[in-house]
């Protein structure tokens, strides 16, 4: 593959454009529940796996441990999430979505699904298949060659 016919920063650049719409989209609807975007991307991520460490969840935005306790603090007292010790090890504190958090995802659930149909606007169920299975495979070898892990298969969206 030469340069000419496929340039990684035109794709990262997209990709970027993409997650960054999407952000903005969803800002609009984070305000109404008085929390930032990045306080609602670790409720959005409790809604589809909940019970994560804090550490993990650090990971998955690409935010530092200081930053994530610091929005944790503040999710906690607003209602959206609770922290419990991991039963095998009393030291760890594991993340869950509450009741209250659920329901702010259900306010934003629309959003997201009317800015994926949007996005997806005159593309085949087979051209989202492809693409699909063309990103996880990037993902694999961002994976394999650079030990980068973000956002595993096994959730369910």
């Amino acid at each position: 593959m030469t340069d000419d016919k496929f340039n990684i920063m035109d794709m990262l650049q997209l990709t970027s454009t993409c997650c960054q719409l999407a952000g903005h989209n969803l800002l609009k609807k984070t305000v109404e529940l008085d929390i930032t975007t990045e306080q609602f991307g670790i409720v959005f991520l409790l809604y589809y796996e909940d019970g994560l460490y804090q550490s993990q969840v650090a990971k998955l935005l690409k935010k530092d441990r200081p930053n994530i306790t610091r929005m944790v603090d503040i999710l906690e007292k607003k209602g959206y999430i609770t922290r419990k010790k991991d039963e095998e090890n009393k030291k760890i504190v594991k993340l869950f979505i509450t009741d209250y958090g659920k329901k702010a995802v259900y306010k934003i659930e629309p959003l997201r699904a009317a800015f994926y149909k949007n996005m997806m606007d005159g593309f085949s169920e087979n051209d989202i298949k492809v693409l699909n299975e063309l990103l996880a495979k990037i993902r694999q070898n961002m994976s394999n060659y650079y030990g980068i892990n973000i956002w595993q298969q096994k959730r369910e969206m």
